[in-house]
């Protein structure tokens, strides 16, 4: 039913996970009410390749404004969905696509990508992002905990492999066969963030990278 439902109002992806599988990835505000719904459902955007292509070197205002309203989607459905599941007698606690709760360490009141992970949606990639076997990195993420009995989907054991195409297109040099380097990302993209009133923490140089990489594997 509920992946029919998010699937009817443009969700590509959809998946569920133990939500104690995610307890290091909640924020402090909700543990306590997360622990008392046992599933989490992840649901996923692909992003527009028409997008994505128009990144040359840095983010742009037409990729400002298609992450916004992808993430704006993903929250009207997660929000209909937690509705949903509330008319049927449960409990549910739709989570924001990019709500940052500590800006320093770009955390949420979850990992959307760690918990798609768990819901078998991609792996995590040597970007720091969740990697669809099919759209790479070129999706947007949103969670729903929930009551409601779910069946619960298994991670993938899939990775990146050789693949390097994201380290080669990161400007920061924070991708590298030795790990994710948080701090060399996060400065670069708050350095983004000033470029023509952007005001918004987002790059999207290893997100295209990446989504092209999966699409010529795909195809």
């Amino acid at each position: 039913m509920l992946k029919d439902f998010s699937s009817r109002w443009g969700a590509d992806l959809f998946g569920v996970a133990y939500t104690d599988k995610l307890k290091e990835y909640i924020d402090l505000e909700i543990q306590e009410e997360a622990s008392r719904l046992p599933f989490a459902i992840s649901i996923g955007i692909r992003l527009q390749r028409t997008v994505l292509h128009t990144l040359i070197n840095r983010p742009n205002q037409i990729y400002k404004t298609h992450y916004r309203q992808v993430n704006d989607h993903l929250d009207n459905i997660t929000t209909m969905m937690a509705g949903l599941i509330q008319r049927n007698g449960f409990d549910s606690m739709p989570i924001a696509a990019s709500f940052v709760t500590d800006w320093k360490k770009q955390s949420a009141h979850i990992s959307h990508r760690h918990a798609a992970r768990e819901a078998g949606l991609g792996f995590m990639g040597k970007n720091n992002l969740l990697v669809h076997p099919e759209y790479g990195a070129g999706i947007r993420l949103a969670t729903v905990l929930t009551d409601m009995p779910l069946t619960v989907d298994s991670p993938t054991a899939d990775d990146c492999g050789q693949c390097m195409q994201c380290m080669i297109a990161c400007p920061a040099e924070a991708i590298s066969e030795k790990g994710f380097d948080f701090d060399k990302c996060y400065e670069q993209v708050k350095q983004f963030s000033r470029e023509k009133n952007y005001n918004l923490y987002i790059c999207g140089l290893c997100v295209k990278a990446c989504a092209d990489a999966r699409s010529k594997t795909e195809g």
